[in-house]
């Protein structure tokens, strides 16, 4: 996780698509997801520091710049 970035507990800002997020599908360990989702990342979860292509798949999504 990056020292950059606050840390927020739990804070998702669309709760109804979370189980689709890439945090729970970390927890669920379904990787060709989570590859498919991190491949030319755009976003950053401001909760788990994930990296996404679309914001829709963080809970608490923001700019990603690298």
């Amino acid at each position: 996780m990056s020292n950059l970035l606050p840390i927020v507990d739990n804070l998702c800002t669309n709760p109804e698509n979370h189980k689709t997020h890439l945090c729970e599908l970390k927890s669920s360990k379904k990787e060709a997801q989570i590859e498919k989702l991190s491949l030319n990342p755009k976003y950053i979860c401001g909760n788990c520091a994930g990296l996404s292509n679309t914001e829709g798949a963080l809970c608490a999504p923001g700019p990603f710049h690298d």
